[in-house]
């Protein structure tokens, strides 16, 4: 049996739809499963769980299709020529994604739906989101309704496990020496989950006193601070054997710390307006989630909305503000000295 899986999204959201995919295959080694991804999210599919085939395509180049006719019968005629029987939409496509499953031929069209996709009918049946609020639940079920809609869902788990990434780690970990490695990661993929490249230059320095501080840069990023060691990045697969291993990761809320804590790794994320939905999934033990303790307006952002600005107009990004470099210190120095806390 074809079946076709529309998922165009950025490193954090692939993350946690990974363990759907790996559980399909798992569940249904019969099946042909295609899926569609954006490029650098593709690699986190691969591996002897992955589907057979990966078709890439940037997010924006994608979405624009639902506005260019002629390049999404394009789309739609390439999943329509694969004899897809069944599609699965992931709940945060748009109309491009909702428009190639509704004509693609499939008479099974699973998934969710955030409530802006301008097209009726474009799903059999609509995986409502969860309780607990979390993407990887919301994926976890609409890919657990996708497989018993053919009676192939027994012994589904409960709950869905951390993804098996061991194709991101040819080589292993990266070497270390004696002392305990500590990986920031300063950046994060909106500018309101950012806390600020000079407090994270600022935590790293002082970390660097009695432990090894890798810096991770991409592109044009600031070089590293005093003190710690510069890690250009090119690929989830160099990023991966940093992560792997580090004793403790010091991040946003982002992508990068969805992959840490996919690997096992513990960290340090300090969160502003992030829905709580996004906080680590995996290994809670192992993570201390920086949140401001009692403002009224936090967390702003809700998983079935994006923020497009900060919501507290007396005093803006306050959710941010609240952490020092001194108070993430505290954190990352607890962390490290916890039982069990940081990886050996």
């Amino acid at each position: 049996m074809n079946v076709v899986i529309l998922k165009l999204n950025k490193l954090g959201d692939g993350v946690v739809f990974v363990p759907a995919v790996q559980a399909l295959r798992r569940s249904c080694p019969d099946w042909q499963i295609t899926l569609v991804t954006t490029p650098n999210e593709s690699g986190l599919f691969g591996g002897p769980l992955g589907p057979q085939e990966t078709w890439a395509c940037p997010k924006s180049v994608f979405e624009r299709s639902y506005r260019r006719p002629w390049v999404l019968a394009q789309w739609i005629w390439a999943v329509r020529r694969k004899g897809a029987e069944a599609c699965l939409v992931s709940f945060d496509q748009g109309n491009a994604a909702h428009a190639v499953a509704k004509f693609s031929g499939a008479r099974v069209r699973i998934g969710g739906n955030l409530d802006h996709v301008r097209l009726g009918r474009t799903l059999t049946e609509e995986v409502p989101p969860p309780e607990d609020g979390r993407p990887v639940t919301w994926n976890w079920r609409m890919a657990r309704a996708l497989a018993r809609s053919f009676g192939r869902d027994a012994g589904w788990p409960a709950e869905p496990p951390p993804p098996d990434l061991g194709h991101l780690l040819p080589r292993g970990p990266r070497k270390r020496g004696s002392r305990r490695r500590v990986v920031v990661h300063p950046g994060a993929g909106g500018l309101l989950n950012q806390w600020g490249t000079r407090h994270f230059a600022s935590v790293a320095q002082s970390l660097s006193a009695g432990n090894e501080v890798i810096w991770i840069t991409r592109g044009a990023e600031a070089p590293a601070p005093e003190g710690t060691v510069g890690a250009p990045v090119g690929s989830l697969v160099e990023l991966a054997e940093w992560l792997a291993s580090a004793d403790l990761f010091l991040v946003n809320n982002s992508g990068p710390m969805h992959l840490a804590n996919a690997l096992g790794c513990a960290g340090v994320a300090v969160t502003g307006p992030s829905a709580l939905g996004w906080d680590p999934y995996w290994h809670r033990e192992r993570w201390t989630v920086l949140r401001h303790p009692d403002l009224y307006c936090a967390p702003c952002e809700r998983v079935d909305r994006k923020l497009k600005a900060c919501a507290n107009i007396p005093s803006p990004m306050a959710c941010l503000e609240y952490w020092t470099a001194e108070k993430v210190l505290g954190a990352c120095r607890a962390l490290l000295e916890r039982p069990g806390g940081g990886q050996s």
